[in-house]
């Protein structure tokens, strides 16, 4: 069940319902973004940001994984025009069939280092 709700996030969020995504959470969750050091007290703010968030952005769950009441999620996020993508790793909390907390980890869609591909250290797949 708890696995359920986070793909059914993802799955509105990739839809731009953001509404709808509002009443998978509590009204008082938070929502953190260690990146940028941010967080939204309350989904209706965090429902605001993403409805005011530049862009259509489409999301592809690649992984999910769920232990007690931590549903953890890997994601590729990708404009919609394909000029940029990202992947986020989320740390749901869910507590009675609603998240009533999300860490999300952003990290960039890019290149290696020219260095690790000079010495053959990795391979790109």
């Amino acid at each position: 069940m708890k696995e359920y709700i986070v793909k059914k996030f993802w799955n509105l969020m990739s839809d731009g319902m953001f509404d709808e995504v509002g009443e998978l959470m509590e009204e008082d969750a938070y929502v953190w973004l260690p990146n940028t050091r941010e967080v939204f007290k309350g989904r209706d703010k965090y429902i605001n940001f993403n409805k005011k968030y530049p862009g259509r952005w489409i999301i592809t769950l690649d992984k999910i994984f769920s232990k007690n009441e931590i549903v953890v999620s890997a994601v590729k996020v990708e404009a919609e025009d394909k000029s940029s993508s990202f992947y986020a790793t989320s740390f749901f909390t869910i507590k009675d069939s609603l998240i009533s907390e999300i860490a999300e980890y952003w990290g960039d869609n890019g290149e290696p280092p020219q260095w690790r591909v000079e010495e053959s250290l990795s391979e790109r797949y």
